[in-house]
């Protein structure tokens, strides 16, 4: 099973079809003279490897975990067919298989990347919600006194930090909320002509990060990305304008009435999430448009730019291998 999953992932009845001798599509049983082989048999192997998982994990940590190292926690979402399991709940499908019911694992890793801990979760549970259980894992299960643990922006949240975080007396590695990064940059501690002739710069901000290091970053292909699909975005809300405004203006069966524009004018400003780059007039009987070129611009100079949080000294880890 770990081979087949490596070479060629698939489902336990699609993989117990590719083994079996009589629907082989793979030397895989041959090779190790499996024979026949049922999707009872691997369901049964996934039974038995639940019983001594906790085990497992305690000498995953043992063997590659020590006090002061990073520790890497992502959360992700399969789903489920069928109605039978318990954790499976409706929430947001990273799949996007809106009427499947989804299922929430979250990972720990040590800091190469090997795989210590999975942990399942309803498929109802918020990302910063599953921080807490690690927490627990690593200081109760695995003995730890001193880590850090990073994570994406959307789990290591400023409220998470505060609340489970900081009093646990665990670091972090995380990013800040591109509304973090906009408030930085109105105080002028962020400037997007640092980047000029570098990619990476180091800040400090007592007044709302004390005690953490922050460091700003730039990638200029990601900057190009963010430019090329805000054009597509604005061109796109643009047409879907025009069709309403073509709508009113049709000799016959005229879309009148300010009130009903307005509701199908915001459908179309929120369909791309442009209402903030649009300025609108609309009248009972027209709808004019324009775009807001001073906001267009100064999103534009964030373009690429993120900041890494953390409250690791540059002592422990420099910011180049913190980023």
């Amino acid at each position: 099973m770990i081979v087949a999953r490596l070479l060629d992932p698939r489902s336990k009845y699609a993989t117990a079809c590719r083994l079996d001798p009589r629907t082989t599509a793979i030397s895989l049983g041959a090779e190790l003279n499996l024979g026949n082989v049922t999707e009872n048999e691997l369901y049964e192997a996934m039974d038995w490897l639940l019983a001594p998982q906790t085990a497992l994990e305690k000498r995953l940590s043992q063997r590659h975990l020590t006090d002061g190292d990073l520790v890497l926690y992502d959360v992700s979402s399969i789903w489920f067919e069928g109605r039978t399991c318990p954790l499976a709940r409706y929430g947001h499908s990273r799949d996007g298989k809106r009427h499947r019911l989804p299922l929430v694992f979250g990972l720990l890793c040590d800091q190469a990347g090997r795989p210590i801990a999975v942990e399942a979760f309803p498929g109802n549970t918020g990302d910063p919600a599953t921080v807490a259980s690690q927490i627990t894992q690593l200081r109760q299960r695995f003995g730890l006194s001193r880590v850090a643990l990073v994570g994406d922006r959307g789990m290591l949240t400023e409220a998470r930090i505060q609340k489970d975080l900081k009093p646990a007396d665990i670091d972090w590695i995380s990013a800040l909320r591109k509304p973090a990064i906009r408030k930085l940059t109105d105080q002028g501690l962020v400037s997007p002509e640092w980047f000029d002739d570098r990619h990476l710069a180091t800040i400090e901000c007592k007044e709302w990060y004390l005690g953490e290091r922050l460091i700003v970053c730039r990638n200029p292909f990601f900057a190009e990305e963010c430019q090329r699909k805000r054009e597509d975005l604005l061109q796109a809300t643009e047409q879907r304008l025009r069709v309403v405004t073509e709508a009113i203006q049709r000799p016959k069966r005229a879309y009148r009435g300010k009130e009903r524009i307005q509701r199908r004018v915001d459908k179309v400003l929120d369909k791309h999430r442009m209402r903030k780059h649009f300025l609108v007039t609309i009248a009972d009987d027209s709808l004019t448009w324009q775009r807001r070129d001073e906001n267009i611009r100064k999103e534009a100079a964030l373009d690429g730019i993120y900041l890494i949080r953390t409250s690791l000294p540059a002592t422990q880890i420099s910011d180049e291998k913190t980023v």
